[in-house]
């Protein structure tokens, strides 16, 4: 645990904090490391729910890449993407037919009206092991969950 996790945590056990500042104060340090530190994804802790996908583009360069910044850096939470699938089950079935047609003319033959909760929840729990990591030469990119 970083030193900035451990003095938000202690402050909150001595009563200095509220839960709700402690949190803030957690997402800033979590994001002030994560900014600062970013050019591997971080090995993963199995039993750690994950709650962001993260999306890098970086420069591709001869050494480790701490030099130069990011050309894209997207961090979306996993509550979005739960909100947003959960979303599509209430999808009336006139809405259903035609984003199934679109996304069977772009090659994925998927039923939106099909899905159901307990299939988001499988999904996003297989994206727990997930990671892309491609080298065009002059870019990388990164798709992972933390």
């Amino acid at each position: 645990m970083n030193e900035n996790r451990r003095q938000v945590l202690d402050m909150l056990s001595e009563g200095k904090i509220t839960v709700d500042e402690a949190e803030r104060l957690l997402l800033l340090v979590d994001k002030e490391s994560s900014d600062s530190q970013r050019s591997e994804p971080e090995t993963r802790n199995p039993s750690v729910t994950p709650r962001y996908i993260r999306i890098v583009v970086q420069p591709e360069s001869e050494g480790n890449g701490d030099d130069s910044p990011n050309l894209v850096n997207i961090r979306v939470p996993m509550a979005m993407l739960r909100a947003g699938m959960q979303l599509a089950t209430l999808m009336p079935e006139m809405a259903a037919t035609g984003i199934n047609q679109a996304l069977r003319e772009k090659g994925i033959d998927i039923d939106v009206s099909r899905l159901k909760a307990q299939d988001i929840e499988r999904l996003l729990e297989a994206l727990q092991e997930f990671e892309v990591d491609v080298h065009t030469g002059d870019q990388r990119v990164l798709i992972y969950v933390e």
